[in-house]
């Protein structure tokens, strides 16, 4: 992972990553972090929660509060940096973490965690690829929460939020 990561991030490259960099029940991985190259922002998930920010520094130039953001400008399209998507941004396309392989898009959303783009990290170049992806190729069949046949089920299946208790869901 670290070869595949690191023939994409160069040491100077800005590197912003969405939370859970660390498993937290394997804290003895944290040093590992000094192998990905990059200038790093971590947003503090729920996994990092077993961590200080003393713990961090060394591996980080920037850490995060959890729950809070960032705004990324990319190609004049304004991006909302977060790791909870519950603490996404209507106003702004969203980068978040927080459900690894649950799902990679959103109708306002980019999950950039590494577990559904091949363990490499989302080039800022390519989100509005993304963006367009899910403007104009996705249709109603990669949307179907929001089709009438799942309306009823929208309040009744899917825990609240449990994670980040500032969540808007809760």
């Amino acid at each position: 992972m670290v070869e595949r990561f690191n023939a994409v991030v160069k040491p100077d490259d800005k590197l912003w990553i969405a939370g859970d960099v660390v498993y937290n029940k394997a804290p003895e991985h944290l040093p590992e972090i000094a192998l990905f190259n990059g200038k790093k922002t971590l947003f503090r998930g729920n996994h990092c929660r077993v961590f200080t920010d003393e713990q961090l520094k060394p591996y980080f130039d920037e850490i995060v509060p959890e729950g809070d953001g960032r705004i990324l400008e990319i190609n004049g399209l304004k991006c909302w940096v977060t790791h909870y998507p519950t603490q996404g941004r209507p106003d702004m396309f969203n980068l978040v973490g927080h459900i690894h392989s649950s799902w990679k898009y959103q109708l306002n959303m980019l999950n950039v965690g590494l577990d559904v783009h091949h363990f490499a990290p989302v080039n800022a170049c390519d989100v509005p690829k993304h963006l367009e992806n899910i403007t104009r190729l996705y249709d109603r069949d990669v949307w179907v929460a929001y089709d009438d046949l799942n309306t009823r089920f929208r309040e009744t299946r899917g825990a609240k939020s449990r994670y980040y208790k500032g969540s808007r869901n809760d």
